[in-house]
């Protein structure tokens, strides 16, 4: 039951909290860009347009650089942050995410030409990936088992909020009179989140788990003690789950935690395949041609420009509050449920959109239209609750301590690179197959939903370290010191209090 659940620490929440800004600046500058290529001032100064405002010969070719190159830039810094994660720390990744994404958000505000506008663009895209890679692993590993989903849920609530902030900036500004700050402006408001999260670095405690695979116990037990304070923290509990983490780090330090021993154990293989297929899923729902196609949609609908901005913030907002539902709900329903569930939302959705752009986008039957539109507002919403929170909360925890930064790197790098290939092709598979476009996500949404109902484990609230053993690794797996609902001190009553099981 719930009500056993041991007290939340409001100081460890806050913590992460500060930590998920990492995922802020990612998600804002991955829409803000949509708003910034309309602006009349930003398009003539990049060649997109010639002074007249009519499209230049270099315009499809800039255009794609400026979207493509941020996330290039996205699957080099989900790579290199892990290697800094590895050898420094996971306050470390963030500090080196934030030190890369200042001068970038900077200079892509003041760039002058299109050279360095996309020089800029590419190490933004590093700099604020690394940074959400290195929250990806960093909330979770501080995160007690019970609230782990909603912490980790963070990841996908400030993604969101994000998402959501760059829309409503976008639409404010696009009525700035001032042609230069209406696009400049915009790309420089974030510049707050790195800031925020430097100043907050003295004040947020290393990864207990990262200390104890450096072999610093006394250092970890007193950040450990911290993170779990709590009225209702039973001291025996914490021993034993201190206990259990030393004793995973302690055999993890003999594995082998380099790249090739991600690819070359089976056992860790199937894992980085299963993460790189989860990533893939996500961005394979449609939510880019969601997100893309939108303002298509809203234009045939006889939709004014301002309106149409009003309609694209109110559906970010929309998504926002379905993230941070996700997040709250994610602990008490279960990882699996609640992706199975969202998917199912996102294949309807995505199935209806197809045929109702098929019938009525180009007709004259406005009910037809509008419903199409209430189509994307619930798609996305279905996408946030569950996809987007699951998605985040399920890589932070199911690779082992030892190879975490790796596998999560490599799993975020998965997801941009399929983001990339779905932002270079969406465009010329709308022209060319027009509404059955959305079929063919429909269709590898279905096919997801199969898949994870029958591969992917639950790993609601267990130990980080008792999950490698639903990989099918109880070897790796030192010791067993808790029922599948690790907190619920109700469950373990029954219990041989302290027990704990050797696997060798």
């Amino acid at each position: 039951m719930d009500s056993d659940k041991p007290r939340l620490n409001w100081r460890t929440f806050a913590l992460c909290v500060i930590i998920s800004f990492g995922q802020f600046v990612g998600a804002y500058e991955s829409v803000i860009i949509g708003t910034t290529l309309q602006k009349p001032d930003f398009m003539r100064r990049m060649g997109l347009w010639d002074i007249n405002g009519n499209e230049t010969s270099r315009y499809s070719s800039l255009e794609g650089a400026i979207v493509g190159l941020f996330q290039a830039g996205a699957v080099f810094g989900s790579l290199i942050v892990a290697a800094v994660m590895e050898r420094w720390g996971r306050k470390a990744g963030l500090i080196f995410g934030s030190l890369i994404s200042l001068p970038a958000l900077a200079g892509m505000t003041g760039s002058m030409n299109v050279a360095e506008f996309l020089v800029f663009r590419f190490i933004a895209g590093l700099g604020t990936w690394a940074c959400g890679s290195a929250a990806s692993v960093y909330i979770p590993e501080l995160a007690p088992p019970a609230y782990r989903g909603f912490f980790a849920g963070l990841n996908g609530v400030m993604i969101g909020f994000g998402v959501a902030s760059a829309s409503y900036t976008g639409m404010g500004f696009y009525f700035c009179d001032n042609e230069v700050v209406s696009w400049r402006a915009p790309m420089g408001i974030p510049l707050f989140a790195p800031i925020l999260i430097l100043c907050a670095i003295p004040f947020l405690p290393e990864s207990p788990r990262y200390l104890l695979l450096k072999d610093r116990p006394e250092e970890a037990r007193r950040i450990f003690d911290r993170l779990n304070q709590s009225s209702s923290a039973n001291p025996s509990l914490l021993d034993e789950e201190f206990s259990q983490i030393q004793q995973q780090a302690a055999y993890d330090r003999i594995l082998d935690s380099s790249w090739k021993g991600l690819f070359i154990r089976p056992a860790y293989r199937k894992r980085i395949i299963l993460a790189c297929m989860l990533s893939s899923l996500n961005q394979s729902t449609g939510v880019l041609v969601i997100n893309n196609y939108g303002q298509t949609f809203y234009e045939t609908l006889g939709f004014s420009p301002s309106a149409r901005q009003l309609l694209q913030g109110n559906r970010d907002i929309i998504a926002f509050l379905g993230n941070f539902l996700g997040s709250w709900i994610v602990d008490r329903v279960g990882r699996k449920p609640l992706l199975l569930f969202s998917l199912a939302g996102c294949f309807c959705c995505i199935l209806l959109e197809g045929i109702m752009v098929h019938v009525y986008a180009y007709s004259d039957n406005f009910g037809g239209k509008n419903a199409g539109v209430a189509l994307l507002y619930i798609f996305l919403f279905f996408y946030a609750v569950g996809i987007d929170v699951g998605t985040y909360v399920y890589l932070g925890e199911m690779f082992p301590n030892h190879l975490r930064v790796k596998g999560v790197g490599m799993s975020l790098a998965s997801l941009n690179v399929t983001a990339t290939v779905y932002l270079s092709v969406t465009g010329t598979a709308i022209a060319s197959i027009g509404w059955k476009f959305f079929l063919v996500f429909a269709a590898i949404t279905f096919c997801g939903m199969i898949w994870i109902y029958f591969f992917l484990p639950e790993t609601r609230r267990l130990p980080l370290e008792e999950i490698e053993a639903l990989f099918g690794n109880a070897e790796d797996t030192m010791v067993f010191i808790s029922p599948a609902n690790r907190g619920l001190e109700g469950e373990r009553a029954g219990q041989e209090k302290g027990a704990v099981e050797h696997v060798e």
